[in-house]
């Protein structure tokens, strides 16, 4: 069976209009955000003798939405922001190491627990993120995440609440709060041996952050 001249030049033209349409969409242009000093991170716990907490002022990777998307915490609403799922990528990690206690035997006994030579980053990959409105101008603009965390070598989906602010006109700050369970990502809670094994460190914890990002001086130079 023949095909028509016609035919094949409409099936070509056709085809080159669907790549046509995916180079162009693949092609949008982001705004990057880069992890800057000022970033917190605190893990909060529970043991059978007191409560702890440990702290770390490291989180890398970046942050990148759509140009268009103006992120204003200051107005009602922002420029290409609307209520429903935004187009945007998130990579972020933290240095086992970099978080401590301010004891060095509490210290050296969680990153023995979360085998910090093998596994030395908890990381964090965003596959979903919702902008929930209304917003009050002034206050923190709100986003329920979706995203993959991996500590210890295991991946786990969770489900993130966050908020971002201005701190200035190329910077935010991203705040969020997520309880987890040690056991979940194959780390056993700590029984340290000074105490006899009589101390014993409590399965939940609570990561909470605040990841200052900003955009790089140069793109800011460029505008």
């Amino acid at each position: 069976m023949k095909m028509s001249s016609f035919g094949i030049s409409s099936v070509a033209a056709m085809a080159g209009a669907v790549l046509v349409l995916a180079a162009s969409a693949s092609a949008e242009e982001m705004v990057r955000y880069l992890g800057r000093p000022g970033s917190k991170v605190q893990i909060a716990g529970t043991s059978t003798i007191h409560d702890w907490t440990m702290d770390g002022q490291i989180i890398g990777g970046y942050m990148e939405f759509p140009k268009d998307v103006v992120l204003d915490s200051s107005q009602a609403s922002s420029a290409g922001l609307k209520a429903g799922k935004v187009n945007a990528h998130v990579e972020a990690s933290i240095p086992v190491h970099s978080v401590k206690s301010g004891k060095s035997g509490m210290d050296e006994v969680m990153q023995q627990a979360m085998d910090e030579k093998t596994y030395p980053k908890i990381q964090y990959h965003l596959t979903e993120m919702t902008f929930k409105e209304p917003h009050a101008a002034g206050s923190p603009l709100q986003f329920d995440t979706k995203g993959q965390l991996v500590v210890h070598g295991v991946t786990n989906t969770i489900a993130l609440p966050v908020t971002i602010e201005n701190v200035d006109k190329t910077k935010l700050k991203v705040v969020g709060t997520i309880p987890l369970k040690m056991t979940d990502y194959q780390v056993k809670p700590p029984a340290p041996s000074i105490g006899l094994g009589l101390i014993k460190t409590g399965d939940e914890v609570k990561i909470s952050f605040e990841w200052m990002v900003a955009q790089p001086e140069k793109a800011v130079e460029a505008k």
